[in-house]
């Protein structure tokens, strides 16, 4: 059996002092929390990839909607023109038999005048008519042509859609089987440690408990004092680094 002195000598990695059970049980709870952080990076880089093709299926149904909304007000139009169109025929029936009644020169010039104004008044609101009613039409071609860009996206976008929700689903799932893991593993930490982690987890989201590395902090060089390291070892307890803020523990 090779002497201790001589094990220390030449093996010193035998040699460390093992690391404190508490320090080892929060290690395990802080490696499932890092799976979790990962697993809701991944669940929210579905929402850009899911933003894209909102974005492309909004972009025709506004458009769409644009169309429509444009079509009723041309139609509301449009029948007003043609009420107006109706009410100078009638004016100008009136007036052509106004004309033709007449039995003075004097009247008869007066009532051409006014069956010639209402002729232009019956020209002016049927081309007002046709104008809109052409504006009408281009809308519903434009309508029909929308409507089918639409379901052209719509069914280009159901495959992607379907893995983005399966993914979902998957991603869910394994953060459900992550969660209940953490809870099982954070039953072995001491309360007020595991309190002490979470409160500065929360806030850092990420790796929170380093080691310390030799007489500094392993995240950000910081000295630590001799008194602080020697408690930390003693009684496994966790430190504060004053410098970055994260949890130390003595790994040796």
């Amino acid at each position: 059996m090779i002497h201790e002195a001589l094990r220390a000598t030449l093996f010193p990695a035998l040699s460390r002092m093992v690391m404190h059970p508490d320090v080892t049980s929060l290690l395990a709870v802080q490696h499932d929390d890092l799976g979790i952080y990962a697993l809701e990076a991944r669940l929210a880089s579905l929402a850009p990839r899911l933003a894209i093709l909102e974005k492309e299926r909004a972009k025709v149904s506004v458009a769409l909607e644009r169309a429509r909304k444009a079509t009723e007000a041309e139609e509301a139009r449009h029948r007003e023109a043609r009420g107006r169109t109706e009410t100078h025929r009638q004016l100008l029936e009136r007036s052509q038999r106004q004309y033709e009644s007449v039995t003075s020169p004097r009247e008869a010039t007066a009532a051409l005048t006014q069956l010639e104004q209402t002729k232009r008044m019956v020209d002016e609101s049927e081309r007002d008519a046709s104008h809109v009613q052409g504006r009408v039409n281009e809308l519903r071609h434009q309508i029909a042509d929308l409507e089918k860009q639409l379901a052209d996206v719509e069914a280009r976008q159901v495959e992607a859609r379907s893995s983005l929700d399966a993914d979902r689903v998957a991603i869910e799932r394994e953060m459900s089987d992550a969660r209940t893991k953490r809870e099982r593993t954070a039953d072995a930490v001491p309360r007020s440690m595991l309190h002490t982690y979470d409160r500065v987890r929360t806030r850092r989201r990420s790796e929170t408990v380093f080691p310390l590395r030799a007489q500094s902090c392993s995240a950000c060089d910081t000295a630590i004092p001799t008194q602080r390291r020697a408690a930390m070892a003693a009684s496994g307890s966790l430190e504060m680094c004053e410098g970055c803020g994260v949890l130390l523990y003595a790994a040796e």
